[in-house]
């Protein structure tokens, strides 16, 4: 017993090219490639120097036990379990011991013959406990695939934690940085249940159990300050290129501290058949990649990401999320859900797909503000048919939101929009997004100041809404402008009746170039009383200049101009037969029959009447 292992013999009985350092614990290629370099394992152990059988149906506890505390003086640190099935009776534990200097690194690693679903190196826990207890902070596991009856409602598979009863000064419970890779956990309650700051969880299967990973802050025992304390101690997380299948919950954030989770790369993981793939507290993370399918099986109010706490500094991007369609099974009531306790604010929402939702895909359920959702696919969403989900609902007030460039598919509720702010919205853009319908594209109880609405159907300048005060919209010009020319753009009132006033413009401004310079003139839209035609009146640099008719009057009978400032006034010369009725106080220049020079003309009310002209104006 307590024989070391010769290479050679190790790479026969592995089946494997080779193990990696004791620090990463890693086995690399197949049993048929030779491997480029061969890596030093002198000093490994197996359980079976101990005496274990690995049948499945002898008690090998004692004798894995015996083979971990071998190595804990060793500087190698590799236990490896050839391919067979290992029972245990009782928790394995892999004690705490770096307060005891010297070589003890805390780098033990326990590697087996399997990868990611491979049960070839198997752990098989049978009692209802805690199978691995481990106290390293820098310990890894490899390549063992873990399983349990599934009526074992304690059954933790490896529980990662320091020793924090060692007293002040000697416990450090917080430095926890534990690596789980290529590992198979089958029915536990908690596959893998960590306390401390950091750890790399990647290429896992875990399949029919409760939960996946459970994160969460020691109650105490922590040393150190700045990033070694909260708000920066749960500070850094790989957790990415998992297969979670038919679980509760593939990963939990608990405890009071759940808040302070950060740092975390949640990327590229599926889940299929399961409750939620992420609930509990995150701050400052990402959830990239990931696809659910078949989300929040049997639980109505259940969303496959559930941020409870903090909430702020968050990026989703890429993922897939959703439930089964009507014939392949549940749907979750909403694919991402910040829960009223969290604070929704710096969230960039892009690039993301959601699909057969029974309410809303992205929930706020309380105010929100600095957020982006753009670039986004909504299909078969609100599949409850409730007027009170969008595809986008805050719950509250929404401040800066911005909402662009998403294809919204239809609501099936007929004319309710996609984004629903069941508060006030300010400070926001909603522009360039595909709407499934005529709807417009967004409700709101209130509208603030500084919005700017957009809805894309006919046309791309279809304004819903602009800002309420305070607000401008900057058209920039990319080629040269041509006079004449709709260079600038045109901001205008459209109808698209059939019947009644009919299709076309109403009114508006448009805004063109007028010279050769660039320099822009205005042009004030409105439709004609009977022809449904646009009669522009225009203002450039000029002045005004009415339409082409000249008949656009300048205030009313009520409402009239009291005083007008003008020069170089000139009058068109009209043919007495032209005048018009004898209005008081009307001025005409009007043709002299017996010289064809122009006189003035003044109406009194019943007739014209002709002034004399007096002496020429001299200028001298």
């Amino acid at each position: 017993m307590g024989t070391t292992v010769d290479r050679r013999h190790l790479l026969r009985t592995a089946g494997v090219a080779g193990l990696a350092t004791a620090t990463l614990g890693a086995l690399s290629t197949s049993a048929q490639a030779a491997p480029a370099v061969e890596v030093d394992v002198a000093g490994a152990t197996t359980p079976q120097d101990f005496g274990a059988v690995g049948d499945g149906a002898a008690d090998d506890t004692a004798a894995i036990q015996q083979a971990i505390d071998a190595q804990l003086a060793r500087a190698n640190k590799i236990v490896y379990f050839p391919p067979g099935t290992y029972r245990i009776t009782r928790t394995l534990v892999i004690p705490d011991v770096e307060h005891l200097g010297g070589q003890n690194l805390n780098r033990i690693v326990l590697a087996g013959a399997g990868t990611m679903g491979s049960r070839t190196s198997l752990i098989r826990v049978d009692f209802d406990g805690t199978g691995i207890a481990c106290g390293a902070p820098l310990a890894a596991f490899r390549g063992l695939a873990f399983v349990v009856d599934p009526s074992r409602a304690n059954a933790v598979a490896i529980h990662t934690k320091r020793d924090d009863s060692l007293g002040e000064g000697v416990s450090n419970s917080d430095d926890m940085d534990a690596t789980i890779t290529e590992c198979t956990f089958v029915d536990f309650n908690i596959a893998s249940k960590h306390v401390g700051r950091g750890m790399v969880f990647t290429n896992n299967l875990v399949a029919v159990g409760n939960i996946g990973l459970e994160i969460s802050w020691p109650v105490d025992g922590v040393k150190g300050d700045n990033v070694h304390v909260l708000p920066y101690g749960m500070r850094k997380w790989l957790i990415e290129g998992n297969h979670f299948h038919s679980m509760s919950f593939a990963i939990t954030t608990t405890g009071a501290d759940a808040h302070n989770f950060r740092g975390a790369i949640i990327a590229n993981n599926i889940l299929d058949i399961g409750r939620r793939l992420f609930t509990g507290g995150i701050i400052n993370s990402t959830f990239s990649g990931n696809v659910v399918e078949n989300g929040a099986t049997n639980a109505t109010d259940a969303s496959v990401i559930s941020i409870k706490s903090g909430g702020t500094n968050l990026t989703f991007s890429g993922n897939v999320l959703g439930g089964g369609n009507p014939g392949g099974g549940a749907r979750p009531r909403h694919a991402i859900e910040f829960r009223p306790e969290a604070t929704a604010r710096n969230v960039t929402i892009t690039g993301n797909s959601f699909n057969w939702v029974d309410g809303s895909p992205v929930y706020f359920a309380a105010a929100a503000s600095e957020i982006t959702i753009s670039a986004n696919s909504f299909d078969n969403w609100n599949l409850a048919a409730e007027e009170r989900w969008g595809a986008v609902r805050v719950n509250g007030n929404a401040t800066g939101l911005s909402v662009m460039g998403n294809a919204f598919g239809a609501n099936t509720v007929a004319g309710a929009p996609p984004v629903r702010v069941i508060g006030t919205l300010a400070g926001s853009t909603i522009v360039g997004n595909i709407v499934d319908g005529t709807t417009g594209v967004v409700y709101a109880e209130a509208f603030g100041q500084d919005n700017y609405v957009e809805r894309r159907s006919s046309g791309a300048r279809q304004h819903e809404l602009s800002a309420a005060k305070n607000g401008a919209l900057v058209v920039r010009a990319t080629t040269a402008p041509q006079p004449g020319t709709d260079a600038y753009g045109s901001f205008v009132a459209a109808s698209e009746q059939a019947t009644g006033a009919g299709p076309g413009v109403k009114g508006g401004v448009r805004v063109v170039p007028a010279n050769a310079s660039g320099a822009a003139a205005v042009e004030l839209l409105c439709s004609t009383n009977d022809s449904n035609g646009v009669a522009a009146m225009r203002v450039d640099i000029n002045g005004l200049v009415p339409t082409a008719d000249n008949a656009r009057d300048i205030g009313s009978a009520d409402r009239r101009i009291r005083t007008v400032y003008a020069h170089n006034l000139q009058l068109t010369t009209v043919s007495a037969a032209d005048l018009p009725e004898p209005t008081a106080g009307a001025v005409a220049l009007v043709t002299d029959a017996s010289t064809g020079a122009g006189v003035l003309a003044v109406a009194d009310g019943k007739a014209w009447r002709r002034l004399p002209l007096g002496a020429q104006v001299r200028n001298s």
